[in-house]
């Protein structure tokens, strides 16, 4: 509270609330432009300002006769409009202490008359004034004062219209930007879901072909289609649509981690999209499921070594069994040597490689600039 009984806001939240119209550094615009003439022939000073007024700074929304946008706060006078009820006037500026050594009034041709009517929120919190300026002692009739309040209060409704019309605008786009999210998950969602039921056709259509019997087909269809759920669980718990290599590692073969062997697994955390995340998976599913029961994995020291490098722009990927059985190689490719080979390479755009060495099956990966 000022000498005067004034409830006074502090100058952060003055200069925050300041800030939150959005109109420092703002361009020109006629609206203001108006309203300031308009001031000017009613008081009939040369000078008309609608100025905002912040911690270091006056910031000049409209200008008649002045030729700057901005100024210092030292040698304002609206600061000192800024510690009154609603309008400051200063009949003569060299005749007021508070303008003592200003040089805008000391020096030749400095200004003398000054008449400032607040700027307020809604809130009542003055963020700058409506003001008319001279090079010459004078003072306004009450009709003149009173015009000047009035077109002050003008000045603030065009800063509240703005005000609402950005948040309307922010709104908008807020819901916009929204939507088009929203259609792009569906759009996402039906590619998706396009791609995982062609590839569990296939599955199926291919299990059932390359079984014996019945059950064999089933128990066959029943695990991989489980892979393809573990993996789909990974995609469906985030936000976005595509999951880190290594959850997707780790979860691929945690069914298989209760069997004789052991895993080592290193790599740097890579993104991987939906479509890559569901192949890698179903591939170490089909060669955790071959390692276990012909592979590494089938005896006590057998070990499977899992490693990759590389980034979102190119990967190398690499299965390296040791310590099991001699491999045999297959005298025919099954199902499930095709899809490691084909499905995986096909998503990641890149070339794979299945091979039965003597020492132990061997799968690797390459995509983008990283070749074999």
């Amino acid at each position: 509270m000022n000498e005067d009984g004034i409830v006074l806001t502090d100058e952060g939240t003055r200069s925050r609330v300041l800030r939150s119209y959005d109109l420092l550094d703002t361009p020109r615009e006629d609206d203001f432009d108006d309203l300031a003439r308009l001031a000017a022939d009613v008081c009939g000073t040369p000078i008309a300002v609608v100025n905002l007024v912040d911690t270091d700074r006056q910031f000049f929304k409209a200008e008649v006769g002045l030729g700057v946008r901005s100024s210092p706060l030292e040698t304002s006078f609206c600061r000192h409009a800024m510690l009154v009820e609603e309008m400051l006037i200063v009949p003569d500026a060299t005749k007021d202490s508070r303008f003592d050594g200003n040089a805008l009034v000391h020096d030749a041709g400095g200004l003398r008359f000054y008449a400032g009517a607040l700027l307020r929120t809604p809130d009542g919190i003055p963020i700058g004034t409506l003001c008319v300026l001279d090079h010459a002692p004078r003072t306004l009739d009450d009709r003149q004062v009173n015009a000047l309040r009035t077109l002050a209060r003008q000045v603030m409704t065009q800063i509240e219209l703005r005000r609402v019309l950005g948040e309307e605008r922010r709104a908008t786009e807020a819901l916009r930007a929204a939507q088009d999210r929203q259609n792009q998950l569906v759009r996402e969602m039906s590619h998706r879901m396009k791609n995982t039921l062609s590839m569990v056709q296939a599955i199926v259509t291919q299990s059932l072909r390359r079984s014996e019997d019945v059950a064999q087909a089933r128990e066959a269809i029943s695990a991989r289609l489980g892979a393809m759920a573990r993996a789909q669980d990974i995609l469906t718990t985030k936000d976005t649509s595509t999951a880190l290599i290594g959850d997707v590692v780790e979860t691929a073969l945690s069914p298989h981690r209760t069997g004789q062997g052991g895993f080592a697994i290193a790599g740097p955390q890579i993104e991987l999209t939906a479509p890559q995340a569901l192949g890698l998976s179903l591939a170490l599913h089909e060669l955790a499921t071959n390692a276990a029961k012909y592979g590494a994995l089938s005896v006590e020291d057998g070990h499977v070594d899992i490693r990759w490098s590389g980034g979102e722009e190119e990967l190398a990927f690499e299965w390296r069994e040791t310590g099991g059985p001699p491999v045999v190689p297959p005298n025919e490719r099954g199902f499930g040597s095709r899809l490691i080979e084909r499905i995986v390479a096909a998503y990641f755009d890149g070339e794979t490689s299945l091979d039965f060495d003597a020492g132990g099956v061997r799968f690797r990966l390459f995509a983008g600039q990283v070749k074999p």
